[in-house]
């Protein structure tokens, strides 16, 4: 129906790029003509084929698409005859904005396995093959031979290491490399997701289970079945939490909220935190029992200024590989910028590192990167060499990021208006882009790593003028039936 679709284009397009299908054959031909997408919205009923028609067309198209399912019929036996043809979900209409929003990011989140970006899982195995992890050190030679013992058995790891470390990375390096690369890798980001909220994404919850449960959901235990389950940040994890999982654990069962069945699990547990688990445990923030249990396998990763031989292959690798992004030729750094790297400190690690290199060849055409192209944050450290704030001043033309430790300015009664400042620095990215790219909107949205279409939704909300030359482009075709994440969304 013509009406729900554009309400749900509506509801969404804050945060997702939505296109629309009124029919399953229309659906299907968009899977076929297009690029890959993120997630379908699919009807039970519609006017030529059934939804589950439709869906197993669409998974030969497109394999692991996650497809959320929408009846009105009261009969689950269509529902459960989805999930097992490969929904990620369904939903009983009518629905409310919240659980569809609440579904949608569940079922990308689960997604993460493929970034986003619809890789195959042969390929993220060769991305996180050992040769592809960066770091020649001795600190880290011991860390990956560490990680090729584990790869072989389902010991419980926990990765310590300070924020932007790169323990992510090792969670996934553990999991394609070893026999359960063929299933999912679920990230849970323990702190990030409301503390009301965690019990339920850990273990799912039943119908009516507390308010707002208006749907039976799987929790990423049940997802991430035959796989890996990574917890980063469980230091978070609050105590009444911390009890279920430590059952989940012992018991290799979980119990879904509101629930009375029990299920059983089959996942490898990592687990990250940055903080310092055995102080927590002393405090009473943290179950003692639990830190036994996920302590099985302790892997430390270093600090970048502890591993510092590391920082030159570091940003050669950094540099080549957003120089390839934004399609520019691969620029050199002069001595100078290179003991400036060198002697900052990284507090935000590998991370930090990587953001400021991306930020370089982003702002920076030069074929050479010398010590006024670096970050101003970087070149004043205490630990590097004083450079005058002048030097440091990026090209009035360029839109200046926001430094680390810069002082934002709050009005007398204290507020800050974060949309506001949200919305000058994606209008200065926009028209900046469109200046480095003689105002064709087509090259300009590609260096801004969205869609023509979102683009030109960014100007219309914004208050860009289009170019002249926009005239001259062809006009955006719809692609009809599923939604793309915006960037950030």
């Amino acid at each position: 129906e013509e009406s729900p679709r554009e309400s749900l284009r509506y509801i969404l397009k804050d945060r997702y790029e939505v296109v629309t299908a009124a029919s399953g054959a229309e659906g299907l031909a968009a899977l076929r003509a297009g690029e890959p997408f993120d997630a379908v919205l699919l009807d039970m009923k519609m006017p030529d084929l059934s939804g589950l028609e439709v869906l197993e067309q669409a998974l030969q198209i497109q394999p692991g698409l996650p497809v959320i399912m929408a009846t009105a019929i009261t009969d689950a036996k269509p529902a459960v005859e989805a999930m097992k043809l490969g929904a990620a979900d369904y939903l009983n209409k009518p629905f409310d904005v919240d659980e569809i929003r609440h579904v949608l990011e569940r079922v990308l989140r689960e997604r993460s396995l493929e970034q986003e970006s619809g890789r195959s899982r042969a390929e993220l195995q060769a991305v996180y093959n050992f040769d592809n992890i960066v770091g020649n050190s001795a600190a880290m030679q011991r860390v990956y031979a560490l990680v090729r013992r584990l790869m072989d058995n389902d010991s419980t790891v926990l990765v310590l290491g300070e924020t932007g470390t790169g323990k992510e990375l090792i969670a996934r390096a553990l999991h394609f490399n070893s026999v359960r690369r063929h299933n999912p890798f679920i990230a849970v980001h323990c702190a990030a997701i409301p503390s009301e909220l965690l019990e339920s994404e850990l273990f799912g919850h039943e119908k009516g289970a507390f308010t707002g449960a208006l749907q039976r959901r799987i929790g990423m235990f049940e997802a991430a079945g035959g796989g890996t389950l990574f917890l980063d940040e469980i230091g978070e994890m609050p105590m009444a939490t911390q009890s279920k999982l430590l059952r989940a654990i012992q018991e290799r069962e979980i119990r879904r909220v509101g629930g009375q069945e029990t299920i059983k699990i089959n996942v490898r547990l990592v687990c990250a935190t940055n903080r310092n688990l055995e102080q927590e445990v002393k405090r009473g923030t943290f179950r003692e029992d639990l830190f036994y249990r996920i302590n099985v396998v302790p892997i430390y990763l270093p600090a970048l200024r502890e591993r510092k031989d590391d920082i030159p292959v570091l940003v050669r690798h950094f540099t080549a590989r957003f120089a390839k992004e934004l399609n520019r030729p691969e620029p050199t750094f002069t001595a100078a910028a290179l003991e400036l790297l060198n002697q900052y400190p990284w507090p935000g690690n590998v991370r930090e590192l990587e953001h400021a290199i991306e930020r370089v060849l982003v702002i920076t055409d030069s074929a050479e990167i010398g010590v006024d192209n670096l970050p101003f944050v970087i070149a004043n450290a205490e630990s590097a060499p004083v450079v005058s704030e002048a030097t440091m001043q990026l090209t009035p033309t360029v839109p200046r990021a926001i430094e680390a430790g810069e002082r934002l300015e709050f009005d007398a009664s204290g507020r800050l208006d974060l949309p506001k400042l949200t919305d000058d620095i994606e209008r200065r990215a926009i028209e900046e882009a469109l200046r480095r790219c003689d105002g064709v909107m087509t090259d300009a949205a590609k260096s801004l790593n969205i869609t023509r279409r979102m683009l030109r939704y960014k100007m219309d909300k914004l208050g860009v003028p289009p170019p002249r030359s926009a005239a001259h482009e062809p006009e955006d075709v719809e692609t009809p039936l599923a939604t793309e994440p915006t960037p950030g969304g």
